[in-house]
């Protein structure tokens, strides 16, 4: 009798012990289009989103863009800059291409120039810290017109030792930070601010929806993949979405431990240009896909102001 109750007793708690793990969210942030040069000029040189992380002491991947060098005179600078982030240790680091092209618009041959002299640079100064560049992430995530497509420049990735990163959520982040840096330019300080707690709500919000979707497919939560930019509203905002996620239980962890999730080993059957997040690519009824994706939370009524003010503003 008693060794039946010690039975199912631990039956009992490895079954706790399994439901708990499966209950963990997990999430990596991965940030495209760094080192930001315009951004470090303008805050006096100082790495303000960098310092942010590495201070909430969590793994990030970036992925650059070399082509950003040349947005600033002093290429010591940019080159400072670039060697600063990578050489932090919580960061894994990937590459962007160097001078952001869509795949879908030029082509194989020109793109894969683009990918290869995007890492000219940082390949020299990954090996300095003593590191290695393993991931690529496609501007626009834009993989091609078509399957052919998709399946040619993989084979191109492939002879680069190149791994495509995916990503699971993102909350528009372009389209709030143009906004927000046009109110903090003409010193309009209220709005600007109402457009920062208008980006964390959305990001919020993704989160719960794909936290949502996994759980509808999956049964559980998947290790999710968010991605970002090195911009204003991230360099002033990222980290409440970070503690924020954290209160609500998240961990954070690296590229490469969200990326042994098996669900990042199913098939693509998504074969259009459109960049839109890998768990509706993973789904092959496409009117179950167009349903959810019309679902789900976009941020899209601040689109308008964003249309206007590109209008008139540059942005």
């Amino acid at each position: 009798m008693v060794s039946r109750r010690l039975s199912l007793m631990v039956v009992f708690l490895c079954n706790a012990v399994f439901a708990n793990i499966s209950a963990q969210k997990m999430v990596a942030i991965s940030i495209d289009d760094v080192p930001n040069i315009s951004l470090y000029a303008q805050d006096g040189y100082k790495t303000l989103l960098l310092d942010s992380l590495e201070e909430l002491a969590i793994p990030v991947a970036i992925f650059i863009n070399e082509g950003l060098f040349f947005d600033f005179d002093d290429k010591k600078v940019s080159e400072q800059l670039l060697e600063r982030w990578i050489e932090s240790e919580l960061l894994t680091v990937g590459t962007h291409t160097f001078a952001h092209t869509d795949y879908s618009k030029v082509g194989l041959e020109v793109f894969r120039d683009d990918v290869i002299k995007g890492m000219l640079h940082s390949q020299r100064l990954c090996a300095d810290a003593g590191k290695t560049i393993k991931y690529f992430r496609f501007p626009y995530n834009s993989l091609g017109n078509d399957s052919i497509e998709q399946s040619a420049i993989g084979e191109v990735l492939d002879s680069l030792h190149l791994t495509t990163t995916p990503f699971t959520i993102e909350s528009s982040d372009w389209m709030f930070n143009a906004i927000y840096e046009y109110y903090i330019k003409t010193d309009s300080t209220e709005m600007a601010a109402a457009i920062g707690d208008a980006y964390v709500n959305a990001t919020i919000k993704n989160f719960m929806w794909m936290d949502s979707l996994s759980i509808g497919q999956y049964h559980r939560h998947i290790k999710q993949i968010y991605l970002c930019h090195d911009n204003t509203i991230n360099a002033d905002y990222l980290p409440r979405i970070i503690n924020m996620l954290r209160n609500q239980g998240y961990l954070f962890v690296s590229l490469g431990d969200a990326l042994n999730d098996s669900v990042y080993q199913q098939q693509n059957y998504y074969h259009k240009k459109w960049g839109i997040s890998w768990v509706y690519r993973w789904m092959n009824n496409e009117a179950e896909r167009k349903r959810l994706m019309k679902m789900a939370p976009d941020g899209m009524e601040y689109y308008p102001v964003y249309e206007r003010l590109n209008n008139t503003t540059g942005y």
